[in-house]
């Protein structure tokens, strides 16, 4: 089916899920990292998007969960149905609740600092890996993890409390600060996204420290997290971590857990033109029914859009329907002449923007997915019933009314 058909059947707008795309990405991730590291263990970073049917089809393809609260703990458990023992438990602030669970299922924990050490064995964990503090991406400093010269007191520590250390840990994450953060610039405009990354240095300078200290502390495992860059760059990048790690003398398990690289160009965003307008300096602006409650990332990275249509050259403002004059996916897109009913196409959407989408403005829409070849609905649409499902006002007002 087009998307064109796709959206008469569901409506507009329409998350475009493509299911074989994800297992093959991951498939090819794998295979890019075995060919030159014995051991290799792939863990799927939830957050990155958590839509169950992309959970059920990487499960399938042998990936381990990688979780960072509560709720995606429970998605592993209780949706996915993941052994306790191959879900991997990180974030800088484990409640309680996910710490007694972790531990009761025999959960790996990846702890944040110091005091989470104690937390994790009062709660009865006892499986633990110890998240090194590496560079973020831009300025400042990391917020995350223990520095490097406290590892191995942090893992003296652990060892007294009778925690198990399984491996050492660092994320060379995506976004960060081009700027810092500052009280006179805004959040939005200090953000900056660094992928792909430019080349494997800040990997290969993790794996080298985290070799390093795995070899001081007798660890036998070590986690580069995400942030790796997709094919064809993948093999180069694996090669070169790798001989990092040889270099180091480091022969253990490497742990990975992707989440852009699986899915960031697995799902695309239909969306259906609603008005075109021209602007008093002569913009042509498209007004369409999905904004940034749909795209958030729009605002620290522009996406790329389409017409379903084909290509075009004229340069055109992109705009949602919130109410609001920031609700801009696109300042010049390059499209071809536009009408109402028109449909375009935001692609490679795949990555934290399902996950982080809103119902700010309108319901959530749904999401069909295309697996072995053939496209179905995966997701319905929100209803005003599952918006206040939960909202006891609703509910009162409602049998009043009735």
């Amino acid at each position: 089916m087009t998307p064109r058909e796709l959206v008469a059947a569901h409506g507009s707008p329409l998350w475009l899920v493509d299911l074989d795309r994800v297992r093959r990405r991951l498939r090819e991730f794998r295979a890019a990292w075995e060919r030159h590291v014995p051991d290799v263990e792939v863990a799927y970073s939830y957050k990155t998007n958590r839509l169950p049917a992309i959970l059920l089809a990487v499960a399938d393809e042998g990936a381990a969960p990688e979780v960072v609260g509560h709720a995606e703990y429970l998605l592993a458990r209780d949706v996915v149905g993941a052994p306790g023992d191959t879900i991997v438990v990180n974030g800088p602030a484990k409640p309680d609740r996910l710490l007694e669970r972790a531990g009761e299922d025999g959960a790996l924990v990846v702890v944040d600092d110091a005091a989470e050490l104690r937390r994790a064995a009062a709660a009865g964990v006892r499986r633990v890996g110890v998240r090194v503090r590496t560079p973020g991406v831009g300025e400042g400093p990391s917020r995350f993890g223990i520095p490097s010269a406290d590892v191995p007191d942090a893992v003296r520590a652990a060892r007294a409390l009778g925690l198990a250390v399984e491996m050492l840990g660092a994320h060379t994450v995506s976004t960060g600060f081009r700027a810092g953060v500052a009280p006179e610039r805004s959040l939005a405009s200090a953000v900056t996204v660094a992928w792909p990354p430019a080349g494997p240095e800040r990997h290969v300078a993790a794996a080298r420290a985290l070799a390093e200290l795995a070899r001081a502390t007798g660890v036998e495992a070590v986690d580069l997290g995400g942030g790796h860059p997709p094919q064809p760059g993948l093999a180069a990048h694996a090669e070169a971590v790798a001989e990092a790690l040889r270099h180091a003398d480091f022969g253990g398990r490497l742990l990975l857990e992707p989440g852009r690289a699986i899915v960031g160009d697995a799902v695309d965003l239909a969306t259906s033109v609603v008005a075109v307008k021209r602007l008093e300096d002569g913009t042509t602006c498209a007004i369409v029914d999905a904004g940034t409650n749909l795209v958030p990332g729009a605002l620290w990275s522009w996406p790329r859009i389409e017409a379903a249509a084909g290509a075009g050259d004229r340069r055109t403002l992109v705009t949602g329907p919130l109410c609001l004059n920031v609700d801009v996916l696109h300042p010049a897109a390059m499209l071809p002449a536009l009408r109402p009913g028109d449909l375009l196409l935001v692609r490679a959407v795949g990555a934290y923007q399902q996950a982080q989408s809103t119902q700010f403005g309108d319901l959530r829409p749904a999401v069909v997915a295309r697996e072995d070849g053939a496209w179905h609905l995966v997701a319905q649409a929100e209803s005003i019933d599952s918006l206040t499902a939960g909202d006891l006002a609703a509910s009162a007002a409602r049998a009043f009314i009735e």
